[in-house]
């Protein structure tokens, strides 16, 4: 049986995180923008506008530590990747998906991260969003 994660209502909170390419803050602006004025509130990833100097937006580490901190946090309701690119195949094996398969919450992206996505649904049974990221608005 596909587990669906609750849907949304104002109010509710979403992480923003960047698992793979680099993006700058200012070109995440507009989603949050965007999704406060649906009546959300807004958390970032700390690789969310990274001092990274290479493609992505920090190391593995960094990367794999913001988004299972996301993935992890009860406040958060859903999580949006800020972009795809390349990245997710680096840190998929040491995801721990514990928490959220007990408690899960929608994961949105598409590019790279359907790699998230698709191992989400096919080893945990729980729907995930193929759907525009964060740069897209």
């Amino acid at each position: 049986m596909v587990k669906t994660p609750p849907y949304l209502q104002a109010g509710d909170t979403i992480g923003i995180v960047c698992p793979a390419g680099y993006m700058a803050a200012e070109k995440v602006q507009r989603c949050i923008d965007v999704l406060h004025a649906w009546g959300y509130h807004v958390k970032t990833g700390m690789t969310i506008g990274s001092e990274s100097k290479t493609y992505f937006s920090g190391t593995d580490t960094q990367r794999l530590d913001d988004l299972q901190q996301m993935m992890d946090d009860d406040r958060i309701s859903a999580i949006i990747c800020a972009r795809g690119g390349y990245g997710v195949s680096r840190i998929i094996d040491q995801i721990s998906f514990t928490k959220f398969s007990e408690h899960p919450k929608w994961i949105i992206g598409f590019s790279d991260i359907t790699l998230l996505l698709s191992h989400v649904f096919v080893k945990y049974g729980i729907s995930a969003l193929h759907a525009p990221m964060a740069d897209a608005f």
